[in-house]
């Protein structure tokens, strides 16, 4: 096994890390969850790409599930009984996920890191990781991860094109600042906060399917099932509006300066 799988980050590598102290994104979660806020264009289309694969009494093992609003749009989905457990590695989403479907008696929620789930192996017949990858900083032993707990079918939802890039996010400062030292930068020109908004080349996404024991087929579909009318900042009430919208640009969805190339990864065992 490679050596680097174990080689442990240390707390400068753990900046990428910002979730817990996003309170606000997870408030925005809840109110998808609950119906408050419109379901996300990308669970709909997660559901739709679910259908035939998804069957009554399945296990649905949702990694980086958030606040549960997958979840949602996967009951209005399927008529027909599943169970669900959802992992984040944010302990206050996991907290509201459980509030949100604490009706639920068929839902589970857990506190667990991408790179060692706490899950047995392919214990999730179906396992979905949506919008998660592109904030790692490495995604090789995260697939290999949720193809452990693999029963039948995994789908991603991710940023894959035809090359790859290494993308970091800053986080700027609220309200005024005042003083001479630099409010984004260390002295190395590395950013105090921010996140991963990575792309992966769909040769190396292929490769990394190769390399997952037992896949029968991995596929690698461009999402564009989703109605651009929805991610605009007029289809939230002012009051939930999130600060950080998806918008599209030429039937393109479009994150600030960067034209995200989304897309579902479906890998299937034999």
């Amino acid at each position: 096994m490679d050596v680097w799988y174990h080689t442990a980050m240390t707390p400068q590598d753990n900046r990428w890390k910002i979730w817990d102290n996003m309170k606000s994104y997870g408030e925005v979660l809840y109110k998808r969850a609950t119906g408050e806020a419109p379901e996300m264009e990308s669970s709909k289309a997660a559901a739709r790409r679910l259908q035939g694969v998804l069957k009554e009494g399945d296990r649905v093992l949702d990694v980086g599930c958030g606040a549960g609003h997958y979840l949602r749009s996967l009951r209005n989905a399927f008529a027909f009984p599943f169970t669900y457990t959802g992992i984040d590695a944010t302990q206050s989403y996991v907290a509201l996920a459980a509030q949100a479907f604490a009706h639920d008696p068929q839902a589970d929620f857990k506190h667990g890191d991408i790179e060692a789930l706490p899950a047995e192996d392919r214990s999730g017949d179906v396992v979905l990781c949506m919008n998660v990858l592109l904030h790692l900083p490495r995604i090789l032993p995260a697939m290999r991860e949720l193809w452990r707990v693999t029963g039948r079918t995994l789908l991603v939802r991710t940023m894959v094109g035809a090359k790859s890039f290494r993308i970091k996010q800053i986080r700027e400062w609220e309200g005024e600042r005042k003083g001479q030292e630099d409010p984004l930068f260390d002295a190395d020109g590395e950013p105090h906060r921010f996140h991963y908004f990575n792309i992966y080349s769909e040769q190396y996404i292929k490769w990394i399917c190769s390399t997952l024991p037992g896949a029968a087929s991995c596929s690698i579909v461009q999402d564009k099932d989703y109605d651009p009318a929805a991610l605009t900042a007029a289809a939230w009430p002012d009051k939930d509006k999130p600060g950080d919208l998806t918008q599209t640009v030429a039937g393109m969805q479009v994150n600030g300066s960067i034209i995200e190339p989304w897309a579902f990864i479906r890998v299937d065992r034999g």
